[in-house]
């Protein structure tokens, strides 16, 4: 994977505002001892699991965003700082069946073959443990911003929505048992009176720097103006200010306790 793509990229705001969905995703594996955390980014699910009392190891492709998820860390009594190692989601360092769940929060959607990223997950989950995978839904501002850009400029990809149906996930995850997808929705309340597409392209590295690029070109007016049709249906009012809608889907499944299964050794 190109980790010069990651490493650098900024994304605060942006953690803030996906968190709910690491809530969500603790919520559904339980009080866990052990968990593995891939694609973790900057600790938005690693920090509420450790802080949990789960004994967590993250990894992540890019050295910057481990770094910035060291520093957020704040030790509490009784828990244990989480590891975090730079690493390939698609070859992951961990030993078979080490660890009571697996999870990836809006991440190995972002990898080059995502299924084999599922099936190091699985690999590495124990027999009876959860694997917890989000990814995006076509059903919001984030996926159809992403999808116009990419439609204006080579230099950004769709948002990736890889199993954004029970269905796609249950082929990819075959072996696992008792599996459950359940839709949520993100909400990014916004400044009042601000603009929302630029306030959204301030959040999102990539349209970040799609922005700059048209902006340079001297065609941001009209592409801004294009961007805020697309994301009125992910737009409403409240009474304090703009709310954009992004839509996920939180799979969540079971490895069985057959020892026999094909992902439980790598080739």
């Amino acid at each position: 994977m190109n980790r010069g793509k990651w490493n650098g990229a900024t994304y605060s705001p942006l953690a803030e505002q996906l968190s709910p969905a690491s809530m969500e995703a603790l919520s559904a594996i339980g009080h866990v001892s052990t968990v593995y955390d891939v694609c973790a980014g900057t600790g938005n699910f690693a920090l509420p699991a450790a802080r949990s009392g789960i004994t967590v190891h993250a990894l992540d492709l890019s050295a910057s965003q481990r770094e910035v998820a060291r520093e957020r860390w704040i030790p509490h009594p009784g828990t244990t700082e989480p590891t975090f190692t730079v690493g390939d989601a698609q070859s992951l360092p961990w030993p078979d069946s080490s660890a009571d769940a697996c999870v990836s929060i809006f991440g190995i959607i972002f990898c080059p073959d995502p299924a084999i990223a599922l099936s190091e997950m699985m690999r590495v989950t124990r027999p009876g443990g959860s694997i917890c995978v989000a990814t995006w839904s076509k059903n919001g501002w984030a996926a159809a911003l992403r999808r116009e850009a990419a439609s204006a400029w080579n230099g950004i990809t769709p948002l990736p929505t890889t199993w954004s149906n029970s269905s796609e996930f249950e082929k990819a995850a075959a072996g696992l048992v008792s599996v459950r997808s359940t839709s949520h929705v993100l909400e990014w309340h916004l400044p009042a009176g601000s603009d929302p597409v630029e306030e959204l392209c301030d959040q999102a590295p990539a349209l970040k720097d799609f922005r700059e690029t048209v902006r340079r070109a001297g065609n941001w007016a009209s592409m801004s103006a294009h961007l805020r049709s697309t994301l009125a249906p992910y737009l409403r009012s409240s009474a304090a200010s703009p709310v954009a809608t992004s839509e996920y889907i939180l799979h969540v499944g079971t490895v069985p306790n057959a020892d026999t299964a094909p992902f439980r050794t790598r080739g």
